[in-house]
């Protein structure tokens, strides 16, 4: 018989390794209770440019070139847009500049005539800029129910509407027991509660967050934008999308202290200056609390014999390479954590806390 393997959630990180569990091996069920919404209120940015540790940036960038091999497996709502960005300046600028350089990472410095060549349509383009060509962007919400659509056309299951409350020799659901040969926890902030019936410590930070969309506008901008108005990118559609914060990749804040009303209104009053052409008006304002373990970095690993545990933000930046990563150490069984890319990573570092 093939092992069963439950995935408990069904965000962006559980459908892809939905996705790459599902085989003839493996019988793979997913739980979705709902936490697909981290996932759908994401930004959709898909980058390296970000990172905490030198770690932390060698497995981001090993993220984009996984999703150029997923990409060429499957028809994706993903587009390696690029990124014009110029969030620091004068020495910070340099610094920044240098430091990604030194860690091989593919950057341009592009001054003010070649970003208005880029970008006709921003009012007041700055001095200087950085391109980062390789980066990508992906509709969070299409790309997560592509991978989950995948994974059921290769055999995988869906139980959507129940939530679990116990891991024992399987799930306890709210639904019933499923038996299972191996868990993986998938379940973004829900995970730590799911863990303490474990005894196993996964401390999590309170990183509430906005994104705002606009109302449809024709094509305007043909990268991401990152700069000190905040981030903002143009969806298929027409939609402007952006954080209600700037560098919200590295916000710290625990609380938010404005209404969805009131940062969205911010935020425009931030960008409205990039779009001299066009009046900017939000129709969609979303919170999400982001899935962030207690020293930021992702917390990928067995935290028993039988239970592998996925949880980090960005999921979406991160979730291609975990799949292909996390899934051969969960088919090959418990005695196998060599990945070496996955050590800095391992749950274990929060023991005790």
């Amino acid at each position: 018989m093939p092992r069963h393997i439950v995935i408990i959630g069904a965000g962006i990180l559980g459908s892809a390794l939905a996705y790459r569990l599902q085989s003839a091996a493996c019988q793979v069920t997913v739980l979705d209770a709902g936490a697909g919404s981290a996932t759908d209120a994401s930004f959709g940015w898909i980058n390296a440019s970000f990172y905490l540790s030198e770690d932390h940036f060698h497995f981001r960038h090993a993220g984009l070139a996984a999703y150029t091999d997923l990409a060429a497996q499957l028809t994706l709502p993903l587009r390696q847009l690029g990124c014009l960005n110029w969030e620091y300046t004068g020495a910070e600028f340099d610094a920044y500049e240098a430091g990604l350089q030194a860690l091989g990472y593919p950057t341009e410095r592009i001054d003010q005539e070649r970003f208005s060549q880029l970008e006709p349509h921003i009012g007041t383009p700055p001095e200087q800029s950085l391109l980062f060509a390789t980066e990508a962007v992906a509709e969070p919400s299409e790309l997560r129910a592509a991978l989950l659509a995948a994974a059921q056309s290769a055999g995988a299951r869906v139980i959507r509407g129940v939530r679990v409350t116990d891991i024992e020799n399987g799930v306890h659901t709210t639904a019933g027991f499923i038996a299972a040969d191996e868990v993986v926890v998938a379940a973004g902030t829900g995970a730590p509660a799911l863990l303490r019936g474990l005894d196993v410590s996964l401390p999590m930070l309170k990183r509430p967050a906005y994104i705002i969309e606009t109302a449809p506008l024709p094509p305007m901008l043909a990268h991401v934008l990152a700069g000190p108005h905040g981030e903002v990118r143009q969806k298929p559609d027409g939609r402007m999308i952006a954080p209600t914060s700037v560098a919200h990749q590295a916000d710290g804040r625990s609380e938010l202290d404005q209404t969805a009303e009131e940062a969205a209104a911010a935020t425009l009053a931030r960008l409205q200056p990039m779009f001299p052409a066009r009046d900017l008006a939000w129709t969609t304002a979303t919170l999400a609390h982001r899935p962030v373990p207690g020293d930021g970095l992702p917390v990928i690993g067995r935290v028993a014999p039988n239970v592998y545990v996925t949880v980090m933000h960005s999921g979406l930046t991160l979730a291609a390479i975990t799949a292909n990563l996390a899934a051969a150490e969960i088919l090959d069984g418990p005695s196998n954590t060599t990945s070496s890319m996955l050590a800095p990573f391992r749950p274990e570092r929060f023991a005790g806390r």
